[in-house]
């Protein structure tokens, strides 16, 4: 891979860590400048792609705003601006994605998006459930064929540099509260339950029908495997993110009942299956409930702005829990916490991705976790 000179040693420690297993030291992924860069400093990126851009934009330009989102041009050429100036250091690979945000699959059933200067938003639809009626039609629904496009032009001019990933469709719970309202869905949880779960199951149905889609436009360019690109990890076959944050807001015993469904029909049809668990209240209130599901490879945690670090006791034993469940453990960390970290837990099943402020550096810290690694 031209981004990525070695990517054959990353994929042997990534095959070893989808079987519980290590090559010779725990994975981890660093971004870092790459060495003789002109660019200006890319802002940390593990809590999602490079927005490089839109600053230049007044609130007023609407149009030029939605254009950066949906120019297929311009996707591509600030994907490959970021993997020029980039270091991918450990087991990070370079991938490419349409980034709408985390719940783009609104915008398929009735929701239309409002591109902004940060992110891309999915405002209330449903109002009513007894007026609400369900329809997608690949062939004319706009937002679909837009993805779509745009994937596939980042296809078109890949070349073998790069490796593609799915947009984050999103899950129903997450698409749900946006289209619905939080306030609303809680409730129609206790007082619309057929709605819903006939809504959960229209949705993650057609969630596998946009994957399997995906899936076969891209498995050829990313080694026969799938990239989940937030995070820069790729796994061998069907690989991606299944999530529910809006489980923070219920009990476990709801959480089981209307949303384990849609996460069993996903996992079922991916080979591994990455869990994003996202803030303090989802890991102490749904971590017990997720690691029932036999289909979960991988979770995945991010303590969120505000919260305590990654590194912090009420979390370790946690993680632990995770690691001897039998499922790995993905972790966002600043370097200080590799440590400290490492000292409590297992090498194997755990993926740690950090940021560095040069290669020289980001290939100190993998020096450092060969060590660390040796228990």
């Amino acid at each position: 891979m031209y981004y990525k000179k070695d990517w054959e040693k990353a994929k042997e420690r990534l095959l070893a860590f989808w079987q519980g297993e290590i090559v010779d030291r725990c994975c981890i992924g660093i971004l870092a400048p790459r060495k003789n860069s002109k660019a200006e400093r890319f802002p940390h990126l593990t809590n999602g792609p490079w927005l490089g851009g839109l600053e230049k934009f007044s609130d007023n330009d609407i149009d030029e705003i939605k254009q950066w989102w949906l120019d297929p041009e311009q996707n591509y050429k600030r994907a490959t601006h970021w993997f020029e100036n980039t270091y991918f250091g450990g087991e990070a690979a370079p991938a490419a994605y349409v980034n709408w945000g985390a719940s783009a699959g609104c915008a398929f059933f009735g929701c239309s998006p409002v591109f902004g200067k940060a992110s891309v938003w999915y405002k209330k639809v449903i109002e009513n459930w007894d007026e609400w009626e369900w329809q997608f039609n690949e062939e004319i629904n706009l937002y679909w064929k837009q993805i779509f496009n745009i994937t596939e032009y980042l296809k078109d001019k890949c070349d073998k540099r790069y490796f593609i990933g799915v947009p984050e469709i999103g899950n129903s719970a997450d698409n749900l509260s946006l289209m619905r309202g939080m306030d609303d869905l809680a409730l129609d949880l206790i007082l619309n339950k057929d709605e819903v779960k006939a809504a959960v199951d229209i949705m993650s149905d057609n969630w596998i029908l946009f994957h399997k889609k995906f899936h076969k436009l891209y498995s050829d360019i990313n080694d026969n495997g799938s990239i989940l690109a937030w995070l820069n990890l790729w796994a061998p076959g069907k690989h991606d993110q299944l999530a529910n944050d809006f489980s923070s807001v219920i009990s476990p015993k709801m959480f089981e009942e209307f949303f384990f469904p849609e996460l069993r029909k996903m996992s079922d049809w991916l080979d591994y299956a990455t869990f994003h668990l996202d803030g303090p209240s989802c890991i102490k209130n749904q971590l017990d409930s997720l690691l029932k599901l036999d289909g979960i490879d991988c979770i995945q945690f991010t303590p969120g702005a505000g919260s305590p670090p990654t590194y912090t006791e009420e979390y370790i034993s946690k993680y632990k829990k995770i690691q001897e469940s039998g499922k790995n453990l993905y972790l966002l960390v600043a370097p200080d916490e590799i440590e400290p970290i490492m000292n409590e837990l297992k090498p194997e099943r755990l993926f740690l991705n950090t940021y560095a402020d040069s290669e020289d550096e980001a290939n100190q810290i993998i020096k450092f976790v060969d060590k660390l690694s040796v228990k």
